[in-house]
């Protein structure tokens, strides 16, 4: 059954088509949590958030667009989900560490010392926003959610998460170019 095929039944109800969702993409939608989650992800979170991923499924299965593949939605639940949980368990640290620090092998030892002491004042920095805009900030440039999903995931008009960000920015390039200068592209 394709995906447009499985969409439809959804769509009409078929507890079945629910079924064969998750037997295709349950392994999906738990490896895009675990890739949210990171080492924090356990077992059970993962089963849990899964569940949660295809109960929205079932729930929204009347707006689906059938000629969207079903993996875009379920990425889209999956990795809202995992962030609800990431932000339960480390609420005062909202990127992940190691994916900010992470060595590329190939530069010089200098220019990695650079790179990190850049990375680490840019997440003081984004630690400093209200933690509202600062959610929006992981939302939108480290998980690469759209303005309009920000805005239905966080209960806000389209035009308040636009203004949030270039407010954000602002406030960002300040700070960072008075802390170490080189950040006026933002």
């Amino acid at each position: 059954m394709t995906d447009a095929k499985l969409i439809q039944a959804l769509r009409r109800g078929q507890r079945d088509a629910l079924h064969r969702a998750i037997d295709r993409y349950s392994g999906y939608a738990a490896a895009v949590a675990r890739d949210v989650l990171g080492r924090q992800a356990t077992k059970e979170d993962l089963e849990e958030i899964v569940a949660d991923v295809f109960v929205a499924l079932w729930r929204s299965a009347g707006r689906l667009d059938e000629t969207r593949p079903l993996t875009a939605y379920l990425a889209a639940i999956a990795r809202n989900a995992a962030v609800d949980r990431l932000r339960r368990l480390r609420p005062e640290s909202p990127l992940p560490e190691d994916d900010v620090l992470t060595a590329d092998e190939t530069q010089q030892p200098e220019t990695e010392a650079l790179r990190r002491d850049r990375a680490e004042t840019l997440r003081r920095v984004l630690l400093g926003l209200p933690a509202d805009d600062r959610e929006i900030f992981v939302r939108f440039y480290y998980y690469r959610q759209g303005v309009r999903e920000i805005a239905a995931q966080m209960q806000m008009n389209e035009s308040t998460v636009k203004a949030r960000l270039a407010r954000g920015r602002a406030k960002l390039r300040d700070k960072l170019t008075k802390e170490v200068g080189g950040y006026a592209d933002l």
